[in-house]
């Protein structure tokens, strides 16, 4: 099963988040910008949890989740 994040990051539009890292935590975007570092940084502080990071690509992009046993 995908986590939360995942599930939210497929699903939802993110393009105005175009060229950016976003931090995403349960099924909200908490923090973005163009480095990666301060944007994990920063959701964390806000939140309190590990967030999930991730880029959203300028184009469309094929997302391909592989589950290894």
């Amino acid at each position: 099963m995908a986590s939360k994040e995942f599930e939210f990051y497929v699903k939802a539009d993110l393009s105005k988040y175009k060229g950016k890292y976003v931090a995403i935590v349960d099924d909200k975007v908490v923090a973005s910008g163009d480095n990666a570092k301060r944007v994990f940084e920063e959701a964390k502080k806000k939140t309190g949890k590990i967030p999930t990071i991730a880029k959203i690509p300028n184009e469309e992009a094929l997302i391909l989740r592989v589950r290894w046993k």
